[in-house]
């Protein structure tokens, strides 16, 4: 499992573009893939200020297997709906 946060996302509450986000999972998954690894079984976690209003959006971008949920996972309603768009 990796997880990937841009470091200005850390503590901020910005959170990258889903373009941004899907240009360093895809780039990710291309490193792994080059050095031989089962870069099938590798989950990649974007954890950049993930909240109930975009993580449904996230979770739906290829390469993005999960949230690192931080500040959010603090308060059950948005928990369980940062959850719920994980599947």
């Amino acid at each position: 499992m990796i997880a990937y946060e841009p470091i200005w996302a850390i503590g901020t509450g910005r959170t990258a573009t889903e373009e941004q986000v899907a240009e360093v999972h895809g780039h990710l998954r291309d490193l792994l893939a080059a050095r031989g690894a089962d870069f099938a079984a590798v989950r990649l976690l974007y954890g950049g200020s993930v909240n109930a209003g975009n993580a449904e959006n996230l979770m739906a971008l290829a390469n993005v297997d999960g949230a690192l949920v931080g500040g959010a996972s603090l308060k059950i309603e948005e928990f369980w709906t940062i959850a719920g768009s994980c599947h």
